[in-house]
Parts: structure tokens; sequence; C-alpha cells
């Protein structure tokens, strides 16, 4: 990671003090401590520093938000296949369990907040997510813009919905394309290396009425890099006169696409 906000003090401590709320001896002997999304802790950081907010709170809404996050994608990591081993059986189990310790967890943590603004957004941006990923599931969108979009809550609601809380309509904007442009460079190079479709692919295919026998690997690759190259171009165009904080995301798009081994060209333009 090339951005010094990754490497930031402050934020250091804040997701340390995240690790030390989620540390249970008894989860700890069966599963991994969830992971954190350093895009989202930062983005999240620099909102709130954005609006000269006490470091109290922002460490506290830091830590609640990645809370609620790490609940709901410990629930989505459940297996929902018939488990024969008794070992995967209580791993799922307490999969489950974990992810409703979590949820108590940001409830606790909300309760030091007492910020019934923060609360509402926190709910509510559960409540879309949830909806969101029962649409993906079950395929209610006939096109796949609309799908598209469902990815974009599922990935990004927490911080557009803390956004527009703090009246900052560039950042909502920002956020939603930045983790879509993230999930695009991921299931790209994970189609690449394994051949498993993920969601973008499954939404690409459909929208050309593919079954997904029909369409060859250069052109669903082709089909990737096309959005890719979209979403790349608004991220620019929507930094371009953001001097403040342009440098950073240009920086962090640079670093995505050589993570994900997106070997096109990016131009970043100045200015």
């Amino acid at each position: 990671m090339t951005s010094s906000y990754f490497h930031n003090e402050e934020l250091k401590e804040i997701i340390e003090s995240f690790y030390t709320y989620v540390k249970h001896p008894y989860l700890q002997k069966y599963l991994e401590d969830p992971p954190v999304d350093h895009d989202q802790a930062t983005f999240l950081y620099l909102m709130l520093k954005d609006k000269e907010l006490d470091i109290t709170y922002i460490r506290q809404c830091i830590i609640t938000t990645i809370l609620v996050q790490a609940a709901l994608d410990t629930h989505e990591s459940v297996s929902i296949k018939n488990l024969v081993n008794d070992s995967l059986k209580k791993k799922r189990q307490l999969t489950v369990l974990a992810g409703d310790y979590y949820s108590s967890l940001y409830y606790y943590v909300l309760s030091k907040v007492n910020d019934i603004a923060l609360i509402r957004v926190l709910a509510q941006s559960i409540k879309d997510i949830n909806e969101s990923k029962m649409n993906v599931y079950q395929n209610n969108h006939k096109h796949f813009h609309g799908s598209f979009q469902d990815l974009k809550v599922i990935d990004s609601s927490l911080l557009q919905n803390i956004a527009t809380m703090l009246h900052l309509p560039n950042w909502r904007q920002m956020v939603d394309e930045f983790f879509f442009f993230k999930r695009l460079l991921r299931e790209r190079l994970q189609y690449m290396e394994t051949g498993f479709k993920g969601r973008v692919a499954e939404m690409l295919l459909r929208e050309k009425g593919y079954s997904g026998q029909g369409q060859s690997e250069a052109d669903l690759l082709m089909d990737f890099d096309l959005q890719i190259e979209a979403s790349k171009d608004k991220l620019i165009n929507f930094s371009r006169d953001w001097t403040s904080i342009q440098t950073f995301f240009h920086s962090r798009m640079e670093d995505l696409l050589r993570e994900n081994q997106y070997n096109e060209q990016c131009v970043m333009e100045e200015g």
C-alpha cells in the first residue's frame, strides 16, 4: 500500500482497538479474526476528519461501522451445504455465533456514542444491504445495471449513508464508484486465476443472453475491462477538482490495478 493514510498512526490505533473488541478466547480456537477492509476504514476516517469531528467520536464511529461490516460478512460466510463432518458443523455453528457476537458488540459501542442519527444510519444500511443481497441472489432485476447498483449498495452502503448523514455528497459519489471498481478488479482476477464466475460475471453474461457456456474467456475479460475502464474514468473525473484528496485516490487506484494484475496502462490525469 503506497498511500500514507494506511500508515496513519491514529487510524492504526483505531483498527487495533477493533481487534481488541472482537477477541474472544473460545472463538479464537476455531475461527480467524474478521478481516478489516482498510479502504473502508480509511475512507470513513477521512470523511470524519473532513468534518473536523472529535477523535473520540471518530474512533467509536469507525469501530462501530467495521463491527457492523464484520457481522454482515461473517453471517454471509456461513455455509448452507449439508455437512456430515462434525468439526465442519461445529465451525458453521461458531461462525453464526461469531456474527451474532459482532452484532452485539456494535450495539454496545453504539450505546457509548449515544448518537441517534448514526444508529438510524447503520440500521438503514443493514436493511439496504440485506435487501440488495436478496435481489442479487434471486435475480430480481432483468437488466444488469440494476443488479450492479445492488452490488454497489452491498459494498458501500454503510459509507454512502454515513456520507449523507455528514452532508458530504462528493464522498458518497466517490465511495459508491470506488468499491464497485475494487469489486470489478477482484472478480476479474479471480476469474483469470480460477475460472470462477462471480456476481459481476453472472450479470455480464445474463445481459448478453448467455447461459455461461456461449461466451469465450476473452470475450468475458473484454467485458470486464470495459467496465473497469469506465469506472476508472468516473473516479478520475470525480476527483479532478478535489485537490485535497486527489493524490490519495489516484495512488490507491494505481495500487489496486497493480495488486489485481490489471495490465492495461493506467494514466492518471493531473488537475
